[in-house]
């Protein structure tokens, strides 16, 4: 089994303007899924409905399959949360954290550990290097 990529910030944030495109592309695809949902249990939905719907499937198994590739978690997608596994150091010490961004940031600012979650985020700034 292979080692999981660890980003460093700069990688991090170097990718993330294409992890922004998809993760939007990924929220607008449940948006829609679930929209198609409602029209089929309304009775509205059709075959064209369904074909709509195994078309935005498979789109989304791609963006899925993309940030998979890239070693980049996605937490939510309302609003799109993701996270950069990192190793960093604090205190002088090697950690494990997740860079973690939501997509009103323009940057990647916050990171928590690897057990943690988005409330436990705090600023970059307070690692020693990432």
């Amino acid at each position: 089994m292979s080692t999981p990529h660890r980003f460093t910030l700069a990688e991090a944030q170097a990718l993330l303007p294409a992890a922004r495109e998809r993760g939007a592309t990924a929220a607008r695809i449940v948006d829609e899924l679930r929209l198609l949902q409602l029209r089929t249990e309304e009775g509205a939905g059709g075959e064209e409905t369904l074909l709509r719907a195994q078309e935005l499937e498979l789109v989304l198994e791609e963006v899925f399959a993309w940030f998979e590739g890239q070693g980049v978690h996605v937490k939510h997608l309302g609003p799109v949360l993701l996270d950069f596994p990192a190793r960093a150091r604090q205190d002088g010490q090697p950690v494990d954290v997740l860079l973690c961004w939501r997509d009103d940031e323009e940057a990647i600012g916050y990171y928590h550990g690897p057990d943690d979650g988005y409330r436990a985020r705090r600023p970059v700034a307070l690692l020693d290097e990432v």
